[in-house]
């Protein structure tokens, strides 16, 4: 398979499995170029000072933080340049340099962004943050946008993650299940999100190490409520312990097997011919079915779900 990527980890296909994958976002950027302003709305064309309201760990080993940003009400941007799926670059003022994030629920009515940020041993913007505290300014441009997202354009979405990749993802479900104009009547005369189907399929280290409850409460409450609209698919590569038996997780990596179950799930393959079965050969997808597949997450992981 033809693969395009470069260093930040989010890529798309527009296909079942198999067809071309080509880069969608990048990671550190130098930032001297850009100017700050803090009289001028938040904009991809310069930094904003926005000040930490709080930061928390949400694992015991410190790995990742919960980072909350608020940004002045003078200082917020249109609503109408906030794409479902956006990010803001984030500057590391002591080397100078940028890195994109995904606030988790992007930018709410109270002008405060959310971030689930894991802290690397080389990733210089992410232990910058890390160390960052409340009451203290970080600097802040964008919104840039992410992905195109267009309701009802694919009938079938396998969104699959790898650690904080998954935010880009909540960010879209959150904005699918929750925003008003995103939803259509229902029989019972509820609301219900359209008619895209989604499969999410997400991997963690550890139990430990899975997304926190502000990210899991929702994909789940989503899950039960909208099974029609939304699967749910956890993995973990190791447990730790019997009491972690009863989560609805899967032990194991997300590789082609589990690939080919979620498509044998959801049809997104034609029935095998007579001649297919005779020579062992696999299924094509289905083409009556428009399908997009995303992959987020480290450089590794992408190339592992790509290939």
């Amino acid at each position: 398979m033809k693969v395009a990527f470069a260093t930040g980890g989010l890529v798309l296909s527009a296909a079942t499995l198999g067809l071309v994958f080509y880069e969608i976002s990048g990671g550190f950027t130098p930032s001297r170029s850009a100017s700050t302003s803090s009289t001028l709305p938040l904009s991809p064309k310069h930094f904003t000072p926005v000040q930490v309201v709080s930061s928390e760990k949400s694992d015991s080993l410190g790995q990742h933080k919960l980072i909350k940003l608020k940004l002045a009400k003078e200082l917020r941007p249109p609503s109408s340049t906030l794409a479902p799926v956006f990010s803001v670059y984030l500057k590391d003022s002591d080397i100078q340099v940028e890195r994109a994030y995904t606030p988790l629920k992007g930018l709410d009515e109270n002008g405060e962004m959310m971030f689930w940020i894991k802290r690397y041993e080389n990733g210089e913007v992410g232990r910058w943050f890390h160390r960052r505290t409340v009451g203290e300014q970080v600097e802040i441009r964008g919104p840039t946008r992410t992905f195109d997202w267009e309701d009802g354009k694919w009938d079938e979405v396998v969104l699959i993650s790898g650690g904080t990749g998954i935010t880009p993802f909540y960010q879209l479900l959150h904005n699918v299940f929750t925003r008003t104009e995103n939803r259509k009547p229902s029989s019972e005369g509820a609301s219900v999100p359209r008619d895209t189907h989604f499969t999410l399929m997400h991997a963690s280290r550890s139990p430990e190490t899975l997304p926190p409850p502000i990210i899991l409460d929702d994909l789940r409450k989503w899950a039960n409520e909208h099974p029609e609209r939304l699967s749910l698919r956890l993995f973990v590569d190791r447990r730790q312990g019997d009491a972690n038996d009863a989560l609805d997780i899967r032990r194991g990596r997300i590789n082609e097997e589990s690939i080919q179950a979620v498509r044998k799930e959801r049809k997104l393959a034609k029935e095998q011919t007579w001649l297919e079965w005779l020579r062992g050969t696999a299924t094509g997808p289905d083409r009556s079915k428009k399908v997009l597949f995303v992959v987020c997450g480290p450089e590794p992981y992408v190339f592992r779900a790509a290939v």
